[in-house]
């Protein structure tokens, strides 16, 4: 099946994909793509336009490979390339005609693709945390979603949203906080050890 490549060999194998080795183009295409199309779906309900923009950034890769710089963390190249794309792709269709491009709306719950469960005390614990976490912020949401599900660090988070270290340190502490004061204590903890994916 090709050259394994091991956890945290970002390095390498951008590398060898960028020197022509398909193998790794195809570890890196299926190693993030459905990363990718979770992370699209909580800019956009558009999922036409979000597969259409990954594919986008798979055939730029592909095209521009030979002069592409070089890169330690694919998958935050990846989320910051497919950010564009779908930014672009909505300008160009007159969604940003009236607000902020850096204030599009971020829709953090992973229900795009997966139903509430049916027992009861789960859906009333996922309704507390539905609330909270709409009372964020598009930024905050944004910042905490790539923070405790993508597991971005604090410095990948700002070069993804385009803030300093501690501008994204801060938006994510403002986020928790604010988290923290409007969900009963154990629903909090569980929202914190859960890696904030709460339909889970």
């Amino acid at each position: 099946m090709g050259k394994d490549y091991q956890v945290n060999s970002d390095t390498i194998l951008w590398n060898e994909f960028i020197q022509g080795n398909q193998e790794a183009f195809r570890v890196i295409y299926n190693s993030h793509v459905q990363s990718l199309y979770k992370y699209g779906c909580h800019i956009t309900p558009d999922k036409e336009l979000i597969k259409d923009c990954i594919q986008d950034v798979f055939i730029d890769l592909s095209k521009y490979r030979s002069g592409l710089g070089a890169t330690n963390n694919i998958k935050l190249y990846l989320f910051k390339s497919l950010k564009l794309k779908i930014i672009k792709s909505l300008d160009k269709a007159g969604i940003f005609s009236s607000i902020d491009k850096e204030m599009l709306p971020f829709q953090y719950m992973t229900s795009i693709e997966e139903e509430l469960e049916e027992d009861e005390t789960l859906q009333m614990r996922n309704r507390h945390l539905e609330k909270a976490i709409e009372s964020l912020s598009n930024r905050q949401k944004e910042a905490i979603y790539l923070k405790f599900v993508s597991g971005l660090s604090y410095e990948e988070i700002g070069k993804t949203m385009k803030l300093n270290y501690q501008s994204a340190r801060n938006l994510v502490f403002r986020g928790l906080e604010k988290l923290r004061e409007s969900l009963p204590k154990n629903i909090f903890m569980f929202f914190l050890q859960s890696g904030f994916t709460p339909l889970k």
